[in-house]
Formats: structure tokens, sequence, C-alpha cells
């Protein structure tokens, strides 16, 4: 008897085209609904990719009716794109969007008679494309909304943890050829950043400006030995091309990485591993920043992979070593490696 599928579980709400795995009889398959749009991208119609591993799972089942929520009649849950996508419209209709502009990059390609493009004319085509299509869907969200913007407010996250805010007051300066503010003060033009150190040291205190790198220098040098554990059966052999090196372009750094590195599979399933290593790390007699100097060269390709080997930001984590307590840095590093992609930029 064939199965109905009666439940589903969708194996990664962040694929183009989503796979569900019925949860009676373990078939992989996707939604009759993108069947249409299945053949502008057959790459997405061989396997799926688990969210929390990064393993591929084969489809067996092919499209089927009536597997999505919309098309069961269920409510639908936004799974909006990060900040970093972009405004809120392409965060929340992410899909819709790839959906509509490859489908009529294919109309126009079709009433040009099918033209052969250079990749920089397709490109410029798929552009123009993309941004009609993006005009449309902030209009269809004025009006006949799909999902709801849910943010949290600020002034909701300093209240929850108590966080102190203090208020500055400055005089903006003229900088039309960069985007970061200028504030201007007695001590001469800085970025907004800088204006706040300036304030805390008036006040004896050692302020220090700090982004996402230093925090990643500092995760790339005091996990690279877990990370590169070769005793780790899901480690594999990796070349990794050069980032920061302008003559080293084009060339590969070889490198042990897992494949379910970066996911809450990860985590979950090195769980022994990674609190072994981070206990070893708090009970080092010398502390932390032997340990950081024994482990900045081992540690330089998966710092490639991690875009953490800036000369600056190694210097800006060596001072972080020296402020922050080691607990802290260790609470940082199990926060990290939890779900390392979906954390790095928080």
């Amino acid at each position: 008897m064939t199965c109905p599928h009666p439940t589903v579980r969708c194996i990664n709400q962040y694929e183009l085209i989503r796979k569900y795995r019925c949860e009676s009889c373990g078939a992989v398959m996707m939604c009759a609904c993108d069947e249409d749009v299945g053949p502008l991208v057959p790459k997405q119609l061989a396997f799926a990719v688990e969210s929390d591993t990064g393993r591929e799972v084969p489809i067996t089942a092919g499209f089927q009716s009536k597997v999505c929520d919309a098309c069961r009649g269920l409510p639908l849950k936004p799974h909006p794109k990060g900040p970093s996508y972009g405004s809120k419209i392409k965060r929340y209709y992410w899909r819709e969007i790839e959906f509509e502009t490859v489908k009529r990059f294919r109309t126009w390609w079709q009433a040009h008679g099918s033209p052969k493009l250079t990749l920089d004319e397709k490109l410029d085509v798929n552009k123009k494309i993309r941004s009609e299509v993006l005009n449309q869907f902030k209009l269809v969200h004025k009006t006949a909304p799909k999902y709801t913007f849910a943010t949290e407010q600020q002034r909701d996250v300093t209240a929850e943890y108590g966080i102190e805010v203090v208020t500055l007051r400055a005089t903006y300066g003229s900088n039309s050829a960069k985007r970061p503010a200028i504030i201007v003060d007695v001590c001469g033009a800085c970025r907004v950043e800088e204006y706040a150190c300036r304030h805390f040291r008036s006040l004896g205190y050692s302020a220090l400006v700090v982004g996402n790198e230093p925090i990643w220098v500092l995760f790339g040098v005091y996990m690279s030995p877990l990370i590169q554990d070769a005793k780790d059966p899901n480690n594999r052999n990796v070349g990794i091309g050069f980032k920061f090196d302008e003559q080293k372009r084009g060339e590969l750094v070889w490198t042990l990485l897992p494949e379910d590195f970066g996911r809450p599979g990860y985590a979950i399933r090195r769980r022994e591993a990674i609190k072994q290593h981070l206990s070893a790390i708090i009970i080092e007699p010398g502390g932390l920043p032997p340990l950081f100097d024994r482990w900045l060269g081992p540690s330089e390709d998966i710092r490639q992979y991690l875009a953490a080997l800036g000369s600056e930001q190694v210097q800006i984590a060596r001072q972080l070593i020296k402020i922050l307590p080691a607990v802290k840095i260790v609470e940082i590093l199990q926060y990290l490696i939890e779900n390392y992609w979906s954390r790095r930029s928080g």
C-alpha cells in the first residue's frame, strides 16, 4: 500500500526547493507546487542538505502533491534570512523573490530568441529583473502581507539583560567620501566608535573597539585543536582559497575540516569532546595567553577558512585575552561552537 505521507518534516527551510521527510515511511520528497521551477534549478533536485549537519540526503520520492504547509492549508511560518541579507522584504521573501526572478529571466530569455549571453550580460539582466521583483513584493507586502515581521526592539534587549545605556551627544562632520559617520570633537575628527572610546577613557577606563573579526580569531586559535582533531570520523581534507595574501590568490591551503562543522549537529555529535577541550583550556596552568601563542601558528589554515587572519585583528584578540576573564572567553567559545555559522555575526 502506498504511504499517504500524513506527517512530513522539512529537512532544511533555507533551501530554495525545500525537501520533506515523511515521518511514517522515511521517504524524502519535494512539494508539487515547486515542480515548475525545478527544471530551472536542476542542482536542487538531487538531494537535500540537512540544516543541522550539512549532510546530503538523496531524494527518494520526487515531487508529491500537498506536501508543504501552504498546500496542506496550514499556517505559514516565516524563515527569514539573517540581518546581513538586506531589507526585511529581502530577508522574509527571499525564496519568493528568487523563484519569481528565475521565472522572469526564463521568460525574457525566450522572448529574446534564447541569445547567448556573457556572464556579465546575464548578471546585468538578472539584476534588473530582481530589482523589479523586489519592488513587486514591496507592494504585495503592503496590500496582502504573507509574513509578519517579528523584531526584537533594542529597548527590550537592554531591559532583559540589564544593560546600562549611556547617552552621548556629538557634532557630526562632513564625510561624503566614506560611509561611516564622522564625529568632530576637541581631539579631532573620528568615527563613532572611537568617540565612545574617548568618552570612557576620559573616565579612566581602558576602551577598545571590537568587531566580529577578533572574536573569530579567538575562536579559530582556541578551537583549532578540537576542530582539526584527527580522531574525528567526520573530518576530511579540504582545500581553502587564500583570502589575505594577494600573491597567493588562486592557491589552496589544505586543512582538516569536519563535514558538519558550524552547525548544531556538530555540537551535539561532539558534545563530550567539546566539554573536555573547554575544560582543559580553563584549567591551563599558564592561563590563556600562552595557549594563544602556542596555537596561533598551527591554527593559521583553519583561520584562513574563518576569515580570521588579519594582523590587526590578531592584536585586538590578544588585548581581549588580557581584559576578559578566562571563564568569559570560554563562554564565548561554547556559544559559538554550538551553532557557529548562525552566531558568528551576532
